[in-house]
């Protein structure tokens, strides 16, 4: 027999085993039955973390973290020299005045201060810090945003009168995780307020700007690309204040940038003041130690916004719409074999919920990182997991039918093949109780 038609007959056998059972009304409402329950799952107002340690552990995980941390995603890219990042250190009002001169001194486009001003301080340090703010136009300060009862409110500033441009730093998730997410803008007071980056992005290219505003995305995902945590993966340049002060540094590489002032120190690897956990972590699970500085995301964004790199998200209906199909051909191969083979059911199913996890997450991980597209695959995993226990659920409900009102199913003369064994075992025993029970013969 030649090859191929080996192969045809072997592959057409085990297609088979998946679509025996495919278009029966039991797979139909049992694939429906899944999304019943999930849905219901998902209305019980109950956090079920605190009852499952795993899931606590994996609630910040995300399987495209993986084309950071493993596929190395961002190798290639280059340096960004439109952008260059100002350590300010741990500078006094006065001192970053002073700094703030003389970054304007090389005439950047635009400089951005990742830095809120809370209260007065010593008055003379204050002046000369307001006095710098007055003298720079080209200047973007931090506000920082303040939610409460689903109302955004801006917290005053210390230098509100002379920092007319302004954009709050608040970056979603940054409280409780890996920051993967921001707002571009926010309603404050019945009017669009931007994020910093946004703010920035305004002042340097306003076609950039203009096309992030025509997206009406309330959130963006963050396209992160560039880190600078050691000389290897340093793709952002750094300048120190000294090196400014002493004219260490050439004249153009400020000259018409976006010069981001904020806080960074790549001198020691532990230092966490102002880091967040972000997905270019290369532990991609279990984070321990946040990986980036602030000022670094927030480069990260403008990056994303002047390149319009933005990430392309699967649409939710289409996720749903594959997580059925693929649902549905999951359930036809488990009642084939819960119906047929039970003593294989379980590791069946094991085996077909793990090659299902790995092989989504794999061509999740690989568009993510050759097309800039993510992939939502939650609901279909989902539906893999809860189709086994949802399978038993659905027998009883039917078999009750069936008893109950002559239901035609495909499970009425289904016996666990273990029952069955049990069942057969006792009647053979009470047959030979019969046979062998002395008979009592009377005797005149």
């Amino acid at each position: 027999m030649a090859l191929h038609h080996h192969i045809a007959r072997h592959t057409k056998r085990y297609v088979g085993h998946i679509t025996k059972y495919l278009y029966e009304r039991d797979t139909f409402f049992a694939t429906i039955a899944v999304f019943v329950f999930l849905i219901l799952l998902g209305m019980i107002p109950l956090n079920f973390y605190v009852l499952n340690p795993m899931k606590l552990a994996l609630k910040d995980f995300d399987f495209n973290d993986i084309a950071y941390a493993k596929a190395h995603k961002d190798e290639h890219i280059k340096n960004d020299r439109r952008i260059v990042i100002v350590n300010i250190g741990h500078l006094d009002r006065a001192e970053l005045g002073l700094l703030i001169e003389t970054v304007n001194a090389y005439k950047p486009r635009v400089i951005g201060l990742d830095i809120y001003f809370e209260g007065e301080r010593e008055p003379e340090k204050d002046s000369i810090l307001r006095e710098a703010f007055k003298k720079t136009k080209n200047l973007v300060g931090v506000s920082v945003a303040d939610t409460l009862d689903n109302y955004i409110t801006i917290r005053k500033n210390n230098f509100d009168s002379v920092l007319p441009k302004r954009g709050y730093a608040n970056l979603l998730g940054e409280d409780v995780g890996t920051i993967r997410y921001y707002a571009p803008f926010e309603e404050v007071a019945g009017k669009k307020y931007p994020q910093i980056t946004t703010a920035i992005v305004k002042e340097y290219d306003y076609a950039a700007y203009e096309k992030l505003e025509k997206r009406h995305k309330e959130v963006e995902t963050i396209n992160y690309t560039r880190a600078v945590n050691n000389e290897d993966k340093k793709k952002y340049q750094v300048v120190e204040p000294d090196d400014l002060y002493n004219n260490n540094v050439d004249s153009n590489l400020l000259k018409d940038k976006i010069v981001l002032m904020g806080y960074i120190n790549l001198e020691n690897e532990n230092d966490i003041e102002d880091k967040k956990f972000t997905p270019m972590n290369h532990k991609f699970y279990g984070k321990q130690h946040p990986d980036m500085f602030g000022i670094v995301v927030q480069a990260n964004i403008i990056s994303m916004v002047l390149d319009g790199n933005y990430i392309k998200k699967m649409p939710k209906w289409l996720a749903w719409l594959m997580a059925i199909v693929i649902g549905w051909v999951h359930m036809s191969l488990f009642i084939r074999y819960y119906l047929e083979s039970h003593i294989w059911f379980h590791l069946v199913a094991k085996l077909a919920q793990l090659f299902s996890v790995i092989f989504f997450a794999y061509v999740g991980i690989f568009v993510f990182d050759k097309f800039e597209v993510k992939l939502d695959m939650k609901y279909t995993l989902y539906v893999i997991a809860l189709a086994v226990d949802v399978i038993y659920f659905y027998e009883a409900f039917v078999g009750w039918l069936h008893r109950k009102y002559k239901y035609q199913t495909i499970f009425g003369h289904h016996h666990n093949p273990l029952e069955h064994a049990t069942n057969h075992t006792n009647d053979h025993h009470k047959h030979e109780t019969t046979t062998h029970e002395p008979t009592t013969h009377e005797h005149h």
